[in-house]
């Protein structure tokens, strides 16, 4: 039963490469970032001011963990999420980690959203910042440290297509490795 995982910083490409590695595989696509979003809305705060509540508020990131770990337990998924792959390495196939510049990131998340260049890098370098924070405090866990990941992929000047080719290949090579037979 497959399990991949997907973690990166905030507009590194983590959803877009978990998405088209969900796809490749043909398993579903399980994001942190989603759920994160929809609590977000539900409490009827911005999705940046949810990560500082969610800082006093452990019990918010422990129930996204719990869901994405018993999602993986479940096997046959592609997780995705800042967090994720600290949480469920134990059941992962593949780890793969995201990074790119916090210019070049701010630039992706200033298109996608519809935001200032400006605001969008405050945004991305806050979350980022919380979202340490948060982990060290409630795990233990330094989210600068990638050692627990298979793959660490530098997005910063990767086209699209680059960056989900070196991705997938990757995944489609250990997968196959692992269990003895073309996977994808």
């Amino acid at each position: 039963m497959v399990v991949v995982a997907v973690s990166g910083q905030p507009g590194s490409g983590k959803t877009t490469i978990a998405r088209e590695i969900a796809r490749v595989l043909k398993v579903p696509l399980v994001s942190s970032g989603t759920l994160f979003r929809e609590m977000a809305t539900k409490m009827g705060i911005d999705f940046l001011e949810f990560h500082k509540y969610a800082e006093s508020n452990p019990e918010i990131d422990k129930s996204v963990d719990t869901a994405a770990v018993e999602r993986a337990k479940a096997g046959n998924v592609v997780l995705e999420g800042h967090l994720t792959a600290w949480v469920v390495r134990p059941y992962a196939d593949v780890c793969i980690y995201l990074k790119a510049s916090p210019e070049v990131r701010a630039r992706r998340v200033a298109l996608r959203d519809g935001k200032s260049l400006e605001e969008a890098y405050r945004e991305v370098t806050e979350r980022e910042e919380l979202n340490r924070r948060r982990y060290l405090a409630i795990y233990g866990i330094d989210i600068k440290d990638l050692s627990i990941f298979d793959l660490v992929v530098d997005t910063s000047f990767l086209s699209v297509n680059d960056a989900v080719r070196i991705s997938v290949d990757f995944t489609c090579t250990t997968l196959s490795f692992k269990y003895s037979k073309k996977v994808c």
